[in-house]
């Protein structure tokens, strides 16, 4: 990074303002396509619960507008998940003036990765996690007297929340890299504070898993621990490269 080469507040601020303008044309481009198939997107993305209903239930909605807010809801969320690999390159190209020029040659490593790691989490969450989440709120709390009759916005809302967030778990050792480059952070501060970090880790995982399911909390905890490990290695060896 050159002296001359620096930026002001104004210019880092316009930078921004482009970035974000580019993520939201995209999203809306996307939109539109992922409307037209929202019937096969909404089916799709209700596997995970649909699987799991009793016989005779089925998902419903209860308001006039909620059928249609929840296929605007199912489309935004795929036009996100699609525009994900992109919010990636502008993030990178936002922090990438503040690095040297050797740093700012892994910007297409870091995009690639990160992209991987976000769809990963996301598939993972998806396959295995919301099924078995879903099957335990609604089976488990069932009987003769109470059926489930689950609301599409409710729904929708909650795996959503959980895809997402497995989505962004699996960028945690990117984000330690980063952070790692930048002298934030380091291999021995992550490792002196490991203790903490598994606490926080189990109760992230019990909040965002609200279920008596051991096994569903496991799905969310593991990763969380396994990466910060990771995280440990990743900084170790980027602490080491900038020295």
């Amino acid at each position: 990074m050159d002296n001359e080469e620096k930026l002001t507040f104004l210019e880092h601020f316009g930078i921004l303002r482009k970035s974000l303008i580019k993520i939201v044309l995209l999203m809306i481009v996307l939109f539109i396509p992922a409307f037209y198939f929202r019937d096969l997107i909404m089916e799709l993305a209700l596997i995970p619960i649909t699987d799991s209903l009793p016989e005779n239930s089925k998902i419903i909605f209860t308001r006039p507008i909620e059928g249609l807010s929840s296929n605007i809801r199912v489309s935004f969320l795929a036009s996100f998940i699609c525009t994900f690999p992109l919010i990636i390159y502008e993030i990178w190209s936002f922090i990438k003036p503040g690095l040297y020029e050797n740093e700012q040659k892994i910007s297409a490593l870091v995009i690639i990765i990160g992209t991987i790691l976000f769809f990963i989490g996301a598939f993972c969450c998806y396959k295995f996690v919301a099924p078995v989440t879903f099957n335990v709120l609604i089976n488990e709390y069932s009987s003769e007297s109470i059926t489930a009759l689950p609301n599409v916005s409710d729904t929708l809302g909650f795996l959503s929340s959980i895809i997402l967030s497995f989505g962004i778990i699996f960028e945690y050792p990117l984000i330690i890299y980063i952070l790692s480059k930048f002298g934030v952070t380091s291999s021995s501060f992550l490792s002196s504070k490991r203790k903490y970090a598994i606490l926080i880790s189990t109760l992230i995982s019990a909040i965002l898993t609200p279920t008596t399911d051991i096994f569903s909390m496991l799905f969310m905890l593991v990763p969380l621990v396994v990466f910060y490990e990771i995280g440990i290695i990743v900084s170790y060896l980027t602490y080491k490269e900038r020295w």
